[in-house]
């Protein structure tokens, strides 16, 4: 990893001089950011023309994971198994006779490599593998970037703009100041600001509840978790240790349910070959079930043990501070509403997941919208056209956004459970890419030609 200063990005990547391998630019530098960036490093290696990558990213590496992203406070434990890594699943056929040295080399960056350079892995293993806390996760994150070569500017995107056959970048330094940068391709890896749907004073943040606590005087606060996913599962296992008020989770599912994480299931993570034959309402029964608004098993196991945890069907239609409480309406089709009341109110529905369109100007929006046509369903319109390559069809220069991807492509995209098959669809893109390298590693493959078709995208 090669930290830039603005400067310095501006200096490199500001001129329109171009990257012979070209510049993939990634807005954060979490794990889809670190799968490309290994997987990039490791075919240029092998001779094999892929993009460089950059990274632009405010608080460093697996900053999400950590306190200083606001999404945790690094106690939380990981929801998949630490095993899907960076490299996960270590397909078998990606890459033609270069398969095995790809799977060889991205070992380099795994789960397992970081457990044995700390002399903890047979630790790991005796105790059960257990799933390692946010913290644990961010510290294996940080490992493996130490040993990628890809540019990391420490600055926040404010702007993005197509400008020719390039992405215009406009960044803002952590220390103030600003740069544009000129890059080749866009991926929008994370979450964007954790707003949730909720607004006002009556509820806290997720950033505010890990920062502040619950912030009350209320000696045993009763309080509220909204939403149904990860974020709330994490929050209400915290709050079980932490406090000794009741807690009720709130959700518009009729109960909190449980992730499968049958065979069936994780195979359509690893193999999602299948998928696209799936009905669209067979998908988003799929996903609703594996990914979004549900709690992991190891999260369900340990919250149905305290009897202080509860959960209440309902979408909240409207909420209001009173008397030092917060009280909230909560509406389900066909039954009266029903007013609640309690001491904190968390919202924890999560971020926007288009929220990149709010930095896009004026000639990418209108890209954007030729793209999706006269559709009028929001994020829907842009899930139907995620390509195999996990860009907006339509869309040039290339526009990736691999947490949209989960509808058109495969379940596991839009989270960690195939960062490996996520690095092969955005690296394996282009029509052709031939492998030349004036001074190959050892194992090169020198001039040999490979189509996309190995790479996993598409025809050659």
């Amino acid at each position: 990893m090669e930290p830039l200063s603005l400067e310095e990005a501006s200096r490199r990547f500001g001129t329109g001089r171009r990257d012979p391998h070209g510049l993939l630019g990634v807005v954060g530098a979490g794990p889809k950011a670190l799968a490309t960036a290994a997987k990039s490093q490791v075919l240029r290696e092998l001779g094999v023309r892929v993009p460089r990558v950059v990274v632009v990213e405010p608080h460093g590496v697996g900053a999400n994971w950590t306190a200083v992203g606001g999404r945790t406070n690094g106690r939380p434990r990981l929801s998949t198994s630490p095993e899907k890594d960076l490299g996960f699943p270590y397909a078998a056929d990606a890459y033609g006779p270069l398969t095995a040295e790809v799977n060889a080399r991205m070992q380099r960056f795994s789960w397992a490599g970081y457990l044995v350079s700390r002399g903890e892995y047979a630790t790991w293993v005796d105790s059960g593998r257990p799933s390692p806390r946010h913290s644990t996760w961010a510290a294996y994150l940080r490992w493996a970037a130490d040993r990628m070569d890809f540019c990391l500017v420490r600055g926040t995107v404010c702007a993005l703009e197509i400008s020719g056959d390039q992405w215009e970048v406009t960044v803002e330094g952590v220390d103030g100041g600003e740069a544009v940068l000129l890059l080749d391709q866009m991926m929008i890896s994370g979450p964007g600001p954790h707003d949730g749907v909720l607004s006002g004073d009556a509820t806290r943040s997720v950033e505010d509840f890990w920062r502040r606590g619950l912030d009350t005087d209320a000696p045993e606060p009763s309080v509220a978790v909204v939403g149904g996913g990860e974020t709330a599962a994490a929050i209400t296992e915290y709050l079980m240790h932490e406090h000794a008020g009741s807690t009720t989770v709130i959700s518009p599912q009729p109960v909190v349910y449980s992730r499968g994480e049958g065979y069936f299931e994780n195979a359509l993570y690893s193999r999602p070959e299948r998928w696209r034959e799936l009905s669209e309402q067979d998908r988003r029964d799929v996903i609703s079930r594996t990914d979004r608004g549900v709690f992991s098993p190891r999260a369900i196991e340990a919250i149905t043990t305290d009897a202080r945890v509860e959960h209440r069907q309902g979408t909240v239609v409207s909420l209001r501070r009173d008397g030092g409480q917060t009280e909230l309406v909560l509406s389900n089709p066909g039954r009266a509403d029903r007013v609640l009341r309690f001491d904190v109110v968390i919202d924890a529905t999560g971020a926007r997941p288009d929220w990149f369109l709010e930095l896009f100007g004026t000639v990418a929006r209108k890209a954007v919208q030729r793209a999706i046509g006269d559709a009028t369903d929001g994020v829907r319109s842009l899930e139907r056209r995620i390509g195999e390559d996990l860009g907006l069809e339509g869309v040039v220069p290339r526009l990736l956004l691999p947490t949209l991807a989960g509808y058109e492509q495969g379940p596991g995209f839009a989270n960690l459970s195939s960062l490996g098959l996520l690095s092969d669809r955005v690296l394996g893109a282009a029509r052709r890419v031939r492998a030349v390298s004036t001074d190959p590693e050892p194992g090169s493959a020198g001039d040999a030609l490979v189509s996309t078709a190995a790479l996993g995208g598409g025809e050659a």
